[in-house]
């Protein structure tokens, strides 16, 4: 299995409207993409690491079910399109399990 893991801060002046539409739009990802596993996402409640507000998880089968999804034109064009403009920073892990 691979755990492919998110955690990333919308720009300070993004509305909290795009913040709550860019997030709900994350989690309908699992509907779109079938090799998705255990999809969840959240806002950061941490008290003693608060760089990154938001973040989510999915599980995929294995490393070509992952790399499919990240190489689908479908999420080329969420990243380029939605995702770029508005987020501050951001983490990426993925790793196998």
């Amino acid at each position: 299995m691979i755990k492919h893991w998110v955690a990333f801060r919308f720009k300070d002046e993004v509305p909290d409207d795009v913040v709550a539409a860019v997030v709900a739009e994350t989690e309908t990802f699992p509907s779109i993409y079938p090799a998705m596993r255990n999809f969840t996402s959240g806002r950061n409640i941490s008290t003693r690491d608060t760089k990154f507000t938001h973040a989510f998880t999915i599980e995929f089968d294995n490393q070509d079910d992952l790399l499919a999804y990240l190489h689908s034109d479908t999420h080329e064009k969420f990243v380029i399109e939605r995702w770029r403009p508005i987020i501050d920073s951001q983490a990426i892990v993925s790793y196998e399990y």
